[in-house]
């Protein structure tokens, strides 16, 4: 939320203590339980600025060394997830005005979040979160085939010439005058 006056301190807080949370926790944590204490202890991290300044939407992923994946979404952008092969779009479809979102603010609010848990098990699965500079230029329909295309991209690449092909891509997004932040993380399982 670029237009809040400290939003840059909101996003790099929710970031910071998202991870803290995420590397305490154990591989069975419950995610409804954990978003609370994300939003609280987030609070605590931008004190003395007020929430309403540092307002952030928030994206975010997990997978254990077993698979496991727990994802969250609060606010804008897009979230979905491929387990045991069964593609899910967990971002519900706007209804709202497209400046309306939801974000991180002084009430924690859990039914605005989305999430998700699975299991990945084969080639294929993953999770793929991108801020709403890629996903409002993504055609829903093709949501799947657009899962696969990335997917079929970076698996054929070493991690590291896999981020700088994405990042050419962000680069030379090819949406003409287009300046929102452009930001997407995925994560796959490559091997049986």
């Amino acid at each position: 939320m670029g237009s809040r006056a400290r939003s840059d301190l909101g996003a790099r807080s929710a970031c910071q203590v998202t991870r803290q949370i995420l590397r305490a926790t154990s591989s069975s944590f419950d995610l409804p339980v954990t978003l609370p204490l994300i939003h609280q202890q987030w609070l605590k991290a931008i004190g003395p600025t007020t929430p309403r300044d540092a307002a952030t939407t928030l994206l975010f992923g997990r997978v254990t060394d077993q698979g496991e994946v727990h994802a969250a979404q609060l606010g804008d952008g897009l979230l979905l997830v491929k387990c045991a092969g069964e593609f899910r779009r967990v971002t519900p479809e706007r209804t709202a005005y497209g400046n309306q979102t939801c974000a991180l603010e002084s009430t924690h609010l859990q039914d605005k979040w989305s999430y998700t848990k699975g299991r990945f098990t084969e080639p294929g699965d993953g999770v793929v979160l991108m801020t709403d500079g890629v996903a409002d230029d993504l055609e829903p329909a093709h949501l799947a085939d657009f899962f696969d295309a990335l997917y079929q991209d970076v698996s054929t690449r070493s991690r590291r010439r896999g981020r700088r092909w994405l990042q050419s891509e962000l680069n030379d997004w090819a949406t003409p005058l287009h300046s929102d932040d452009k930001t997407l993380v995925a994560i796959f399982r490559t091997s049986e």
